[in-house]
């Protein structure tokens, strides 16, 4: 039976989801994504098909993304929006955004070349700019409504200092400026010609 398509706001949201979604078959990972193919007739909608690859099975899996805002990639620098609206994800949880962030932040740190630790500083900064988005103003956690999964609400539950919005504002103070980290990624994309997504 085929997969029903996953909205998602960017290309880059699409492939994050990959990083965090365990394989089919062995319920491990990583997944990694093949480039991106379109898919559908529909010229109004953005529909990709991504063929992925388990990490720890090499087991293959086919999924199928809808971008109603587009790729999200820059047309200029080759660089991604992971969301272009203020709206949270629905794909990605508050959980895994921030799993996700400790993951890349952890890559980053044992990455020799300079680029490529730059490049995974942006995403991981990416990821808690997203984990943000599901805070209300006025409450230091986000609500349930936050956690899309049993392990998610899990953790949520039992270690909710992780959680803390403030938390999660002064580990990006500690961070770039985002402005000056895209300036550095883009710079750094031209040099290698290489696609942002794209892992060593």
């Amino acid at each position: 039976m085929p997969q029903e398509p996953l909205t998602a706001h960017s290309l880059a949201e699409a492939y994050f989801y990959l990083m965090i979604t365990p394989c089919a078959s062995c319920g491990k990972g990583p997944l990694r994504g093949s480039d991106a193919t379109r898919s559908g007739n529909d010229s109004s909608v953005l529909f990709v098909d991504i063929e992925a690859a388990c990490g720890t099975c090499n087991g293959h899996s086919n999924f199928t993304f809808r971008l109603p805002h587009g790729t999200g990639v820059d047309k200029d620098t080759g660089l991604p929006t992971v969301n272009p609206t203020d709206g949270p994800s629905g794909i990605i949880d508050v959980a895994q955004w921030l799993t996700l962030f400790r993951v890349i932040t952890a890559k980053a740190g044992d990455t020799a070349d300079k680029a490529d630790s730059r490049r995974l500083g942006l995403e991981a900064a990416q990821c808690l700019e997203e984990a943000l988005k599901f805070y209300e103003d006025d409450n230091d956690l986000p609500p349930e409504s936050a956690c899309f999964s049993d392990t998610s609400r899990a953790r949520f539950a039992e270690h909710p200092q992780e959680f803390s919005r403030q938390r999660l504002i002064n580990l990006r103070a500690k961070l770039p400026n985002m402005n000056v980290m895209l300036a550095r990624a883009a710079q750094d994309l031209q040099r290698t010609k290489r696609r942002w997504w794209r892992r060593k």
